[in-house]
């Protein structure tokens, strides 16, 4: 493709000259000997190039989602996200293999037992107890009263959700089931939070880290519940959709690339 400005009247266009052969079949004709070139017009809507356009202040920030039918990525760094997938893996490879102590000092007298033979008193260390490696929740968070208020915001959740620091986000979605501090109704509006997400189809990676992480730690208790084994299904069926409607996009632009490659220009 070549591009041009074109400069007539005093008015300035940008004319965009692409080969037709590579798109469609064309039939190559000899011209007649009295053929007149076509003329490109001026263009239709003037234009100051002095004055800035309204609406072009500031910072220029493009439509959250271009059609209904596209997926959108988020523009959320990718280690937010990869992160909150693999945080259990990161907090094992971060944790020390023994915690830092401090040398004992040694006592002025030895103690002995009473025996013929004298041994040393070893003292026996008391058993250390074990911390809880799984973090406790007390009261009901912001994000808990989002998903039970039940206003259908999805996209303010979203926003809540990518605002939360890594770490708090993987405790929230945590403790949405009853066994660890939630309840019912939190883990049903979590599953129509996210099938509300996956019908908008913006922030893809986003929905599906998040979907990663909330079947993770809430897979047991949506078994063992008949009523989200239903909504679960749901969900599948809606993501399966989704997915290869992804999937056969990017194999058609696949195609269309590997042909542009390989046809003899």
């Amino acid at each position: 493709a070549v591009v041009s400005t074109q400069s007539t009247g005093g008015d300035l266009g940008i004319c965009l000259w692409i080969n037709k052969t590579l798109y469609e079949s064309v039939e190559l004709k000899p011209l007649p000997d009295d053929v007149e070139p076509r003329l490109v017009g001026a263009v239709d809507t003037p234009m100051d190039l002095d004055e800035p356009a309204s609406g072009e202040e500031g910072e220029w920030k493009g439509a959250d989602q271009i059609q209904s039918d596209l997926v959108t990525l988020s523009d959320t760094p990718r280690a937010k996200w990869t992160a909150l997938c693999n945080l259990d893996v990161i907090k094992k490879r971060n944790k020390p293999k023994a915690p830092p102590t401090a040398p004992k000092a040694a006592p002025f007298f030895l103690q002995t037992t009473k025996e013929l033979v004298p041994k040393f008193v070893v003292e026996e260390k008391a058993p250390e107890e074990k911390e809880s490696s799984k973090p406790l929740r007390v009261g009901e968070s912001d994000f808990q009263r989002m998903l039970l208020a039940n206003t259908g915001n999805t996209q303010e959740i979203l926003r809540y959700m990518d605002s939360m620091p890594t770490p708090m986000l993987d405790l929230e979605l945590q403790s949405l089931s009853p066994s660890d501090g939630g309840s019912h109704e939190l883990v049903e509006g979590f599953l129509n939070f996210l099938g509300a997400a996956h019908a908008l189809r913006t922030s893809f990676d986003l929905v599906q880290a998040y979907t990663n992480v909330f079947l993770k730690y809430n897979r047991q208790y949506l078994m063992e519940t008949a009523s989200l084994r239903k909504k679960l299904a749901e969900l599948r069926n809606l993501h399966k959709d989704q997915w290869a409607d992804l999937q056969r996009r990017i194999q058609e632009v696949v195609c269309v690339t590997n042909f542009l490659k390989n046809v003899a220009l």
